[in-house]
């Protein structure tokens, strides 16, 4: 079963212009305030009048493609959501598209983004044991070797881009077989879903043992991560309000979930990890 975060995103599917959708997305986010402050996230948005949202909302005025950015941007949703956002915009205002794309044509781009939210919330809930999932990189990287949903990839492919031996591909491939995050038929493993996220659910045990086993990752690896071209390190330390300290995360999440999803490709013949750690 999704939790209740899940659920309320999932009503979002069911708006059927860019108003409706942007209300329900609206009381997502102000949920815990107890009633939705649109100048609030007017301001939030960068938009100089604020009377520009009300206007929207209420039908009267459209988007730029500018300020369709800017609204996408202050929502804050997962991606699947933002992208039906942009469609059901473009249902009334094609121009906002580039390239434009016909109403049947939209129509068919937000039936399969639709789907494919519903398949991985789906595949997240047949998940047995989420923070044994989570607790376990290792698995994190199997996943991501499993290719294509509907092509999948044999032991040898899945070992090779996982930078595993045969057998302790095979060991991890059981796991999420027996977790639900895997199939096998014909010789070959398949994932159920394109990505499957794990928002609001993770433990801090979980995270505790995903941090050691990361961190001890690196230690043991130090030299390989530093000196090897393909890989990144950066370290900084800076001064910062501590009352910013929230809005500075959530900023830093999304530019790195957008590069992610800009780059990210099942049919890529190697596995990058991403291990981000921000502290005070």
């Amino acid at each position: 079963m999704l939790k209740t975060d899940e659920m309320i995103y999932l009503d979002l599917l069911e708006a059927s212009d860019a108003q409706t959708f942007l209300k329900h997305a609206l009381d997502v986010r102000y949920k815990k305030r107890g009633k939705v402050n649109v100048a609030d996230f007017s301001r939030r948005a960068g938009f100089s009048s604020r009377s520009f949202l009300s206007e929207y909302l209420a039908g009267r005025k459209g988007l730029s493609r500018e300020s369709l950015s800017q609204i996408r941007t202050a929502l804050k949703l997962p991606k699947p959501y933002l992208e039906i956002f942009s469609l059901l915009a473009a249902k009334s205002q094609p121009e906002l598209l580039n390239p434009k794309l016909s109403g049947e044509e939209i129509e068919a781009k937000i039936l399969a983004t639709k789907n494919s939210i519903i398949r991985r919330n789906e595949a997240l809930s047949q998940i047995k044991d989420p923070q044994r999932f989570i607790s376990k990189p290792m698995l994190f990287r199997v996943f991501a070797s499993l290719g294509a949903v509907d092509e999948g990839a044999s032991l040898s492919e899945v070992a090779a881009r996982a930078k595993l031996t045969p057998d302790v591909a095979q060991e991890m491939l059981q796991i999420l077989i027996q977790e639900g995050a895997a199939t096998f038929k014909d010789d070959r493993y398949y994932a159920p879903s394109h990505q499957i996220d794990f928002p609001k659910i993770s433990s801090p045990a979980s995270m505790v043992d995903l941090t050691r086993t990361m961190c001890s990752q690196i230690r043991t690896e130090a030299h390989e991560i530093a000196l090897d071209p393909r890989n990144f390190v950066f370290y900084t330390a800076f001064s910062i309000p501590s009352h910013q300290l929230a809005e500075f995360k959530d900023k830093l999440r999304e530019a790195i979930f957008g590069v992610l999803d800009q780059y990210q490709d099942d049919r890529g013949d190697c596995v990058h990890e991403v291990f981000l750690c921000a502290k005070s």
